[in-house]
């Protein structure tokens, strides 16, 4: 008999487990609607970010809440398609701004490559073509027709300099920078300091926001400072208008990516619910 009670109480114990266990499936189930439901809700009020948040808790809280989690799924692919139509609508406008404003800058440029050893061509300044400037100290900037903006300091001289890095200076204010650097002997000693990326960027923005003032460039090497020189007023506009186009170059760049990027998603999604 004592044997005969235990067993009732045992499968008593199991049954108010199994029904406390499904109380609680059907709670979280409910909270887990609520927050699929609440962000279609707030989907409906364009605020995507707060939608969002709602759906990433369905996934943090409610694991095992399948359904809901496959809702929210369906809900968040909606606003990615939503957010890349917003994306692709603004991308388009700004770059038809910018589109014609790089085209007019180009008029001041001359589009140099050598095919022998280069993959990209670049647009120089036309009072900066390298061919004009072969035996003196400069400073060349260009577009790279894969919009990167480069600067190089060249350095000539009857020895050696072995560059690492090239100065500005206006006034007060200092900016240098280390490049890679390149050299060869041709009836004197040829070095091209390159510097890409940031660095070109933020030399030319120094000669943008100088151009009023005397800048003193000097390029500097392992063995000592090189000839110390300053920029003309036609050098200053010219690096001053390549920076300008690199910034545009990199803008449109930025964009065309942006254009490329919800294209793609927006093509998912419309043959994903087309099937």
């Amino acid at each position: 008999m004592h044997m005969y009670y235990s067993h009732i109480r045992c499968l008593l114990a199991v049954a108010l487990l199994l029904c406390l266990a499904a109380c609680t499936g059907r709670k979280q189930e409910r909270a887990a609607q609520a927050h699929v439901d609440y962000a279609a809700e707030l989907v409906g009020q364009h605020r995507y970010e707060a939608a969002l948040s709602q759906l990433d808790s369905v996934h943090a809280l409610y694991p095992k809440q399948v359904a809901q989690r496959r809702q929210a799924k369906a809900v968040k692919d909606s606003i990615v398609y939503l957010q890349s139509q917003q994306s692709l609508r603004y991308a388009d406008s700004l770059l038809q701004t910018l589109l014609p404003k790089a085209d007019e800058l180009l008029k001041q440029f001359r589009f140099e490559q050598s095919e022998a050893y280069e993959d990209h061509g670049q647009y120089v300044y036309r009072s900066l073509q390298t061919g004009w400037n072969t035996n003196r100290c400069f400073l060349q900037a260009y577009v790279s027709d894969d919009r990167k903006t480069l600067v190089k300091s060249y350095y000539y001289g009857a020895k050696p300099l072995r560059q690492t890095s090239v100065a500005l200076q206006a006034g007060e204010q200092i900016i240098e920078q280390q490049g890679s650097n390149h050299a060869f002997e041709v009836e004197g000693w040829h070095e091209i300091l390159t510097l890409e990326g940031d660095q070109a960027i933020e030399v030319l923005n120094f000669i943008s926001s100088h151009t009023g003032d005397r800048i003193r460039v000097t390029p500097k090497g392992q063995s000592k400072a090189g000839t110390v020189y300053y920029l003309s007023d036609g050098e200053k506009q010219a690096l001053d208008q390549t920076y300008r186009l690199g910034l545009l170059m990199r803008d449109i760049d930025q964009l065309e990516q942006q254009v490329r990027l919800a294209s793609q998603r927006i093509e998912h999604y419309e043959a994903k619910h087309h099937e």
